[in-house]
């Protein structure tokens, strides 16, 4: 379950994902997205019955990322530099919202509730250089989340995107 936007990014946040690839290596992700949600993917009508239920009633939201990171990740292969994202109330709300409507569906989270709001930038990262936050203009607007969007992992490198709801 992710937030995403519908529209282009803007020129200068392609611009610095571009020269963070530079720097790290990988590959951008596209779309760039916060994961609200991860659940066992048993049920993904439900999730996405779920998800459409609740999504005339969600609010777009901006999405500020703030300090760099480089962590393992199991569901993309290998090392990816992520965004840790501002705190927003309207983005908490929000996703407080959606995975409450997640669990009403009766589906299991596989996160729990404690975890850090990310946007992974960087997939399959080779080269590991200086996250000096200072080098990379940051705090940085990423994006204004206006889509929800019900995905599943196939593989590493494969994610199929199951719907897609405006909001």
């Amino acid at each position: 379950m992710l937030f995403a936007a519908s529209r282009p990014l803007a020129n200068s946040v392609r611009h610095l994902l571009e020269r963070m690839r530079g720097e790290f290596g990988g590959r951008i992700v596209e779309p760039l997205h916060v994961t609200l949600e991860r659940t066992d993917g048993e049920d993904a009508r439900g999730l996405a019955a779920a998800v459409r239920e609740y999504a005339p009633h969600t609010r777009p939201v901006a999405v500020r990322g703030e300090k760099l990171l480089i962590t393992p990740s199991p569901y993309r292969g290998g090392d990816v530099l992520k965004l840790q994202v501002a705190h927003s109330e309207p983005l908490r709300r929000e996703s407080d919202a959606v995975r409450s409507a997640i669990r009403a569906a009766g589906l299991r989270s596989l996160y729990g509730d404690d975890r850090s709001t990310t946007v992974t930038v960087l997939e399959r990262v080779d080269r590991h250089g200086p996250l000096d936050q200072s080098r990379w203009t940051l705090p940085v607007d990423l994006f204004m989340a206006d889509e929800l969007i019900v995905s599943r992992i196939v593989d590493a490198s494969t994610y199929d995107i199951l719907d897609r709801f405006a909001i």
